[in-house]
């Protein structure tokens, strides 16, 4: 039987289906997917646009293409930091009980996130650390790597001189401030409307080495054994891997990313909007796998912790930019 669905990201779109002849009702550009991962743009559609969907899926989804919220951010006369602005929505956070390596921490609920925000398209790179912070503490030396060697306390210093930087220079929306994402911000971006284990609609053929996460991230089989061994650099370049649906890189890989909130081991059950994680803890949590890790620990449910004044050279960051709590 065929299948259809609507989904709105801004401009109106409605969809009524009789029998097997599909009617799209939209403003703004249409956009279709078989697998509502890879979208494509229906560049001959005028609404209402008719379809017939025998035989098959089909999902649809309208962008305004004249409004782009990304900007860049100058950190110097050389070196820029890449926002991507990311709308509110809902999603199924953690992973289902069938999801190959899932663990016990990773229990599967409803997060809405009610606030836009935006996401840095790349982790910070040491060129931008440096330019923010005036030294580079990284084992692993190169501008266009990602920083390392990082600790909670030191990412979210980062994040308060850039907030002070961006102030004094007029650009700071009003109300906003940069900030590590909190841990539900992390995963929506990073899993980009995917429900996978890998924001490439993927999921894992195994849990340790796997050829689904050569596209999308760096991780102990694909350049972190090899060069470990050979006691050569094993982060790699921001940027190289396949982005997910909305723009971000490295997600799967590299350095794991610090997040704002303390862990805890398990999730509520129920739905929840804006969670911010507990109200005090030991640890911090981390997420998205690095290059010393296999598969498992990549995935966009996985997670980690350490005490926030930890720090060795598996450790990055990238930044938000959120609403002041």
């Amino acid at each position: 039987m065929a299948a259809a669905m609507a989904q709105a990201e801004g401009p109106t779109i409605s969809c009524k289906i009789d029998g097997t002849n599909l009617t799209v009702t939209y403003t703004g550009e249409l956009y279709q997917s078989t697998d509502a991962v890879k979208w494509i743009k229906v560049d001959s559609a005028s609404s209402p646009y008719q379809v017939t969907v025998e035989g098959k899926s089909l999902f649809f989804c309208t962008k305004d293409e004249s409004e782009n919220k990304n900007f860049t951010i100058p950190l110097s006369d050389t070196v820029n930091l890449d926002m991507i602005w990311i709308e509110p929505g809902t999603f199924m956070m953690g992973s289902p009980k069938n999801e190959l390596g899932r663990y016990d921490d990773e229990t599967q609920h409803s997060v809405t996130i009610s606030s836009a925000f935006w996401i840095g398209k790349y982790e910070v790179t040491q060129s931008q650390y440096k330019a923010v912070m005036d030294f580079n503490p990284c084992e692993f030396i190169g501008a266009n790597l990602p920083v390392e060697k990082v600790s909670w306390n030191e990412a979210m210093e980062f994040c308060s001189r850039l907030t002070d930087i961006e102030r004094e220079a007029g650009r700071l929306p009003e109300g906003y401030e940069y900030t590590l994402p909190t841990e539900a911000q992390w995963e929506y971006a990073c899993r980009a409307g995917t429900t996978t284990a890998l924001n490439s609609g993927k999921d894992l053929s195994n849990t340790k080495e796997c050829p689904e996460m050569d596209e999308v991230g760096w991780y102990w089989y694909n350049g972190g054994r090899e060069d470990y061994y050979n006691d050569s650099i094993c982060t790699h370049p921001v940027g190289q891997k396949k982005p997910n649906a909305w723009g971000i890189y490295d997600m799967h890989g590299n350095v794991q990313e610090w997040c704002k909130d303390w862990y805890e081991d398990d999730y509520p059950s129920s739905s929840v909007t804006d969670p911010t994680g507990p109200g005090s803890g030991s640890t911090r949590v981390l997420r998205g796998g690095c290059w010393g890790s296999d598969a498992v620990c990549c995935r966009s449910a996985y997670r980690s912790s350490y005490f926030p004044s930890d720090r060795n050279n598996s450790m990055g960051f990238r930044v938000a930019l959120s609403r002041v709590q």
